[in-house]
């Protein structure tokens, strides 16, 4: 592909990108309160509901990124938008908990399998093949975006329109961000031939110790990201501080997330991805520890710092796997990355939730993240080699 559609392809792949995240793990927390007031569906099945959904996009990661490799753009996004979107939408018709569970989870796992940043990323890289670390930045800068565009919009439409409209209105954006990246047709299928045996593919990088080291790194760091971020109002509240405050800071995350992308190619050419992801994590755990001490201007430290080296991980960690991974297998790879994440994000709310209710505070769950963070800074190391 030449340059000049391999840029017009970045911003489409930013929309999807946007659209696969804010349709469901961003927006699924604002419906839970409305749909237990409405039908009166516990929260816990709910929980399960959306454990479930990181689940199957963990489990089928690597699916999404295989279709990436095999057919282009077409492959992933034509299936996300029939099945993950059909899913999706069929859900909110559900009168029964357990098929509503059960389509729902179906259809969030589908759209985060074949959208997710482990898909779009590898993708941006192939129609940049240029200058991979900078589509891949430009990328992401979109995608910061997300949670400030869906949290505000989810709220307004439940609270205009009810839940079973919101939901809809959510499904359908998944649609139409899909279909959109799917014009690009073959686009993002690699100049080499993806291997006939996609198991021996992924059996030949989980050989190398280097692999199975940055996944359990992935791993570790997601499970503090996603427990700090399922319960980061809750551990500023029962610290003090009120939910509109807590709110506020949690928001302004999500918002710190952009700052931590800016100018962010430069400075990897300069030191390497490996050097500034292990930074990331290191600075993350520092901010991840101003949770501790519960005051505001602690919360506000904390918003800052954390949510800009958040923002570095995503970008970062994708140009580090990329220089790792066959380049005619690199979706199927990146999906590891992507089931990694998955695992991390089913595992890591559930042990933080566990660790409060045996200990009736959230100092223990703020220090699995800390330990967690800590310990991927220190066996990421730069002493791994670019294949």
């Amino acid at each position: 592909m030449n340059s000049r559609s391999g840029r017009s392809g970045v911003p489409v792949l930013g929309i999807v990108t946007i659209t696969s995240y804010g349709s469901w793990l961003y927006s699924f927390g604002v419906l839970i309160g409305p749909i237990h007031d409405d039908v009166g569906w516990g929260t816990t099945v709910l929980g399960i509901t959306y454990g479930a959904a990181f689940a199957i996009n963990g489990a089928a990661s690597v699916v999404g990124g295989r279709l990436l490799d095999r057919y282009g753009c077409r492959g992933p996004f034509l299936l996300q938008a029939v099945a993950g979107g059909g899913c999706l939408l069929a859900a909110t018709w559900a009168t029964d908990q357990v098929v509503f569970g059960a389509l729902y989870a179906l259809g969030a796992g589908i759209i985060g399998a074949t959208g997710f940043y482990h898909v779009t990323t590898a993708a941006v890289a192939r129609l940049r093949p240029d200058r991979p670390d900078l589509a891949i930045a430009r990328l992401t800068m979109v995608g910061a975006l997300c949670s400030t565009i869906y949290l505000p919009m989810t709220a307004w439409m439940v609270e205009a329109w009810g839940w079973r409209a919101t939901g809809r209105v959510l499904a359908l954006s998944a649609v139409v961000g899909a279909l959109l990246a799917s014009s690009l047709g073959s686009a993002g299928r690699g100049e080499e031939t993806a291997s006939e045996n996609p198991w021996r593919a992924m059996s030949d990088a989980l050989g190398r110790p280097a692999i199975r080291r940055m996944l359990v790194v992935f791993f570790l760091a997601w499970l503090a990201y996603t427990t700090i971020l399922g319960y980061q109002v809750p551990i500023l509240t029962s610290a003090g501080l009120g939910l509109g405050i807590a709110g506020t800071i949690g928001g302004l995350r999500g918002f710190g997330q952009l700052f931590g992308r800016i100018g962010l190619t430069g400075v990897v050419e300069r030191f390497g991805a490996d050097r500034l992801l292990r930074l990331a994590y290191a600075v993350s755990a520092v901010g991840v520890a101003f949770l501790l001490v519960g005051t505001v201007p602690a919360g506000i430290a904390y918003a800052v710092v954390a949510g800009a080296s958040l923002g570095a991980t995503s970008p970062l960690q994708a140009m580090y796997a990329r220089t790792h991974f066959d380049a005619r297998d690199l979706g199927l790879l990146m999906g590891l990355q992507g089931v990694a994440v998955g695992v991390a994000g089913g595992l890591g709310p559930v042990l933080g939730g566990l660790m409060h209710d045996l200990t009736g505070s959230w100092t223990p769950t703020v220090l699995l993240a800390v330990a967690a963070l800590a310990f991927s800074t220190l066996l990421l190391g730069n002493r791994s080699k670019p294949r």
